[in-house]
Parts: C-alpha cells; structure tokens; sequence
C-alpha cells in the first residue's frame, strides 16, 4: 500500500512538472489575467463608451422660482370639460377644452404667476400680465384636442378695457418660439376677457410644461 501511495505522489508530481515545463517553453507569451477592475457603469472611466456624446435634455417640468405661484390640480375628461385656472390677485377664470385621446385618470396640473417665475421664453415687446404652467398628466405621449367652440375666460380689475390681449403658448423644452398664438381681444366694461381656447384643435405633449402667457399690446 505504502508503495501504491508512493507511486501515486510521484505521478501527479511528475505530471504538474510537466505543465510548468510547457508554460515555460510558450516563451511568456500568454498574458497573466488582469487583476484591474472594471469601472461601474456611469462612471467617468466608462461614460465615454456608454452614454451618447451629446445627451438631450428630458422634457421637464420648469418648478416656479423666486415667487410663491399658486398651483391646484384639475380632472382631464376625454369627454371635454373646463379647468378652472389658479386664481391670483383680482385674476381668475377658467379655460375649456374639447374632447380628447386622455385616458382615464388623466388630470392637468396648473402653476399660475403675475411674474415670469417658470423662466419661460417671452415674446419681444409684450407685457405678459399673466403666466400659466400647464402639465397634462396622462398615459398617453401626447393629448390631442379635437376642434370646438370652447373659450377661455379671464377675469380681474387688472385688464383694461381699453387695452387689447394676445395669448402665447410657449413649450420650452421643444422650442423657444411660441407654438401658438391667439389673439384675445379686449375685455368687456367689466374686466371679462373671453377668446378661443388654446386647447381647441391642439395637440400637447405630456408630462411636459406648456406656459400660456397673457400679453397686453
């Protein structure tokens, strides 16, 4: 048995001596495994490699800033409805809309501000007496608005009569020129503006800021 033992031990010493042999005679030229880690995704190491060169800015919300803008959310009804606008100083009023592709469940979220607080592009020239921010909250990318008779209503004793009104609708994220633009008239004797929906024949992307502005010529 000792010799069974014996001759076993020798073979496998005789065996791995031969396999250091043969690594020894490659000349070295298999590479010992780099013992580097590899950087985690994201990282500065491998970003270049990973993410794209040029990263498009998402389609985000602009918070308001530098001024507390009243905000309120508003059901959005596939059937059409109105959404009744955040009332601010002696401004309030409601916009409607016509039926549209929103699912269920669907819902607006209105930020209104006296001052350009959502940093939104303005047009040259205007005085914008008015700002809304309007995020159409929706499982679909984009709501689209059939065409309809519906207005919108602004009222307060900040719009004069003898004034005239044009509303800009701006969508930051896509352009910096407005992507409609409504001529509103002037107000009645008692401070009531009334013009075309912006809704009306529109279509708005979701989850994305569209600011309305209120400008007075």
């Amino acid at each position: 048995m000792r010799d069974e033992i014996v001759s076993r031990t020798s073979r496998a010493l005789v065996a791995a001596s031969f396999l250091l042999s043969a690594a020894g005679c490659a000349g070295g030229s298999a590479s010992a495994p780099s013992t580097q880690q590899q950087a985690p995704l994201g990282t500065t190491e491998q970003a270049s490699t990973v993410l794209p060169a040029t990263r498009v800015a998402p389609a985000v919300v602009v918070e308001p800033a530098g001024y507390v803008a009243k905000t309120k959310d508003e059901p959005l009804s596939a059937s059409g409805g109105k959404l009744t606008l955040p009332g601010l100083s002696s401004l309030k009023g409601s916009i409607g809309y016509p039926s549209n592709n929103a699912d269920s469940g669907a819902k607006a979220d209105l930020s209104a501000s006296l001052t350009n607080s959502f940093n939104a592009p303005t047009p040259a020239g205007a005085n914008i007496v008015y700002f809304l921010q309007a995020v159409l909250k929706s499982g679909q990318v984009f709501i689209t608005f059939n065409s309809g008779t519906e207005t919108a209503k602004i009222s307060g004793s900040l719009l004069d009569p003898s004034d005239t009104y044009t509303l800009y609708v701006y969508v930051p994220s896509y352009s910096n020129q407005p992507v409609d633009t409504i001529s509103a008239g002037s107000p009645n004797k008692k401070h009531v503006l009334e013009f075309t929906s912006p809704f009306s024949g529109a279509t708005l992307p979701t989850n994305t800021a569209a600011i309305l502005e209120l400008g007075e010529n």
